[in-house]
């Protein structure tokens, strides 16, 4: 029997700046080079954080790279995400028709409509894929305000990823309420194609770097300051005003800075923000290199991090898994019962706070700006629940269990799984 191939689509890869895309290198150089199995990637020129056009093939660490070129347009306007998305949509479609089959496709919802291009690959020649959802498309869109949740648009689009969830030979969630919500939104799917797998941070990159040890610090002027950070993306789903509101309560306080470092749609309100309550207690930096991340996350004093309410069960923040692996106490904004806030309860890894309650957390901010010394205990609990339960290593062997899953099992269940769907469609 020969290698194991695996071909992923996804739109931003490494080595542009983009979440979804680093986690998935990270994934596939582990298969590659400690696993055996011929992985391929298509993705799109960087557009993300880096604009450079690379080589439209290259090889890095054994992962094959092909990156088509797509729309550029201004990813932070709805205009811009839509035809950057569907111009990758079509082009990553076209290649995987006219390629040679391959074991398994790994798909995520990034583009959301994205796993359809599997879809339709096993409709004409019996192509596997595993559907990976990141993000729950289109209740975001909706609860953001895109689209109506009556809407024709709404309808269609949710049509469209029942029929790729529905002959997934497996699907992928990223948490268990993602798994609820997956199966309260079409009852009928297979649940046993149903593989809940944590986001990871790599064990072999993120260490805990003492500060003493951390040039970042002297970098950029922070050395004997106590740290509130934030990193990642400021994307849509995220909520800012409560930390926000915190920074305007300290303003008076010397010591404590609140770093903000990376990119997205919520930086200009950000911005404004910080400039219209003149909040010289606050820093912002660009998303960092990959090689410098245990430097920007081994800055903070505390790590924070947040989730728009009703956003729980749509989506998990991967910064979550790097800020465990650093080492530090994590503050949460977000609702109280939710995947993250179950982990930072259960591991005493830091607390939670409910959004808009920027008192309490500014209270909060100061009373361990003066207990260092119990920071310790939160940072250290953080890593040890990283080390027992999300890293690379652990995530790894639950993918390698989906590859390796015998061809006429996962078959089998999917053509009864899509029979059912056919029937009832038609009835």
């Amino acid at each position: 029997m020969g290698m194991k191939t695996v071909k992923i689509l996804c739109q931003g890869f490494y080595p542009d700046i983009v979440a979804a895309g680093e986690l998935l290198f990270e994934l596939a150089e582990r298969l590659v080079n400690k696993h055996d199995i011929d992985v391929s990637v298509i993705t799109a020129q960087p557009s993300f954080v880096k604009k450079d056009k690379l080589s439209s093939r290259e090889t890095i660490n054994g992962v094959k790279i092909r990156r088509l070129s797509i729309f550029n347009f201004n990813k932070n306007t709805l205009v811009g995400k839509f035809f950057n998305s569907w111009s990758f949509f079509f082009k990553a479609l076209f290649v995987v028709l006219f390629a040679p089959k391959n074991d398994w496709l790994l798909i995520p919802t990034s583009p959301p409509l994205l796993p359809l291009i599997g879809t339709v690959a096993k409709f004409l020649y019996g192509q596997r894929y595993i559907y990976l959802m990141h993000d729950v498309y289109p209740e975001i869109a909706s609860r953001l305000g895109y689209i109506k949740d009556d809407g024709f648009i709404y309808k269609i689009w949710n049509f469209l990823n029942i029929i790729s969830l529905k002959n997934a030979d497996r699907i992928v969630v990223l948490s268990e309420d993602m798994k609820l919500k997956l199966t309260d939104w079409s009852k009928d799917i297979d649940r046993d194609r149903i593989s809940i797998i944590y986001n990871w941070s790599n064990e072999d990159m993120v260490k805990i770097i003492p500060k003493e040890e951390n040039y970042f610090l002297d970098k950029y002027s922070l050395r004997n300051k106590f740290i509130v950070e934030y990193s990642g993306n400021f994307g849509r789903i995220h909520e800012f005003e409560t930390l926000l509101k915190a920074a305007k309560e300290l303003k008076k306080n010397e010591d404590i800075v609140f770093l903000f470092i990376g990119d997205g749609g919520k930086k200009s309100e950000i911005e404004s923000f910080v400039k219209k309550h003149t909040l010289k207690n606050v820093l912002m930096l660009p998303y960092q290199e990959r090689s410098e991340i245990p430097f920007s996350l081994g800055m903070a004093d505390i790590q924070v991090l947040s989730l728009k309410k009703g956003y729980e069960k749509l989506a998990v923040p991967s910064k979550f898994y790097g800020i465990l692996a650093s080492g530090k106490p994590v503050i949460f904004i977000g609702d109280k019962n939710c995947h993250i806030a179950r982990v930072i309860d259960s591991n005493n890894c830091g607390f939670n706070i409910e959004t808009g309650n920027s008192k309490v957390l500014a209270d909060a901010i100061a009373y361990f700006e003066k207990s260092r010394d119990e920071l310790i205990k939160y940072g250290f609990n953080s890593r040890k629940a990283f080390e027992n339960n999300y890293t690379l290593g652990k995530s790894i062997k639950l993918y390698l269990k989906c590859i390796n899953e015998e061809r006429e099992s996962v078959y089998r269940k999917a053509l009864i799984n899509s029979k059912r769907f056919t029937v009832k469609t038609a009835g």
